[in-house]
């Protein structure tokens, strides 16, 4: 496996690139040193895996992945423990905290031989295909995680410099943005209806216009009316054939 590391801070690079060189598995690996670096050398190479750091200037090990079509099985390294289920959320192989550990490298390895296609298909796969939704979204409750089903998700929504995500009964705090949730769900299931709103297409009851001209709202099953914006009433109109 070709493998890429992708980490702003070099000791932590160097570290890893030592313990890996000693592992068959590996034949090749490369070093980007933050995450526009990592998409250059992703779109070149190919790698079949990425060892990726979670924060970093620029773009974040997460806002990498959200500019992938389709990206290489993950394994995170990282030094804070808070993002481990946005990883697995986000498909992740392993989650290893800094200073990484021989053996706990050793036992993500062995899941990463167990994940991902031999590197050819792989990389044709990644030619051929978009990267999957994710199964769940993490949301909180309190100090709790509570992870949601898309289907639960009426509609997510900012105010002011948080987002929220609506269920029938709840308002749970997320720590996406609305573009990134954008990027993520799939578009056959919400639909952006304003810079500050994105909507399940199936909680939606009626679409009817509002105040001045060109304007509308929507109404959900529960009652819940939103305004749309008059750049995306077009995108939603369309989205249900009118």
């Amino acid at each position: 496996m070709n493998a890429l590391i992708v980490d702003d801070e070099e000791p932590a690079r160097r570290a890893l690139r030592r313990l890996l060189a000693g592992h068959p598995a590996i034949t090749n690996i490369a070093e980007a040193i933050h995450g526009v670096d990592a998409l250059e050398q992703i779109a070149a190479a190919r790698p079949d895996v990425l060892f990726l750091d979670v924060e970093m200037p620029g773009l974040s090990g997460f806002d990498l992945l959200a500019q992938l079509p389709v990206a290489p099985p993950v394994v995170f390294s990282t030094a804070f423990d808070a993002y481990a289920v946005r990883a697995f959320e986000a498909n992740a192989v392993d989650y290893l905290l800094k200073p990484v550990q021989p053996a706990a490298l050793a036992r993500a390895l062995d899941r990463l031989a167990t994940r991902i296609p031999a590197p050819d298909l792989f990389r044709q796969l990644q030619a051929a295909l978009g990267q999957p939704a994710p199964i769940k979204l993490a949301a909180r409750r309190g100090q709790r995680i509570v992870l949601l089903n898309r289907r639960e998700i009426l509609f997510a929504q900012a105010e002011d410099r948080l987002v929220f995500l609506h269920t029938a009964t709840e308002k749970l705090l997320t720590d996406r943005t609305i573009a990134e949730l954008e990027t993520l769900l799939p578009a056959a299931e919400f639909v952006r209806i304003h810079r500050n709103a994105l909507v399940q297409l199936e909680a939606i009851r009626e679409i009817f216009p509002w105040l001045s001209a060109g304007a509308w709202r929507v109404r959900l099953h529960n009652g819940v009316e939103l305004d749309v914006s008059r750049e995306r009433a077009r995108e939603l109109r369309a989205a249900f054939g009118f």
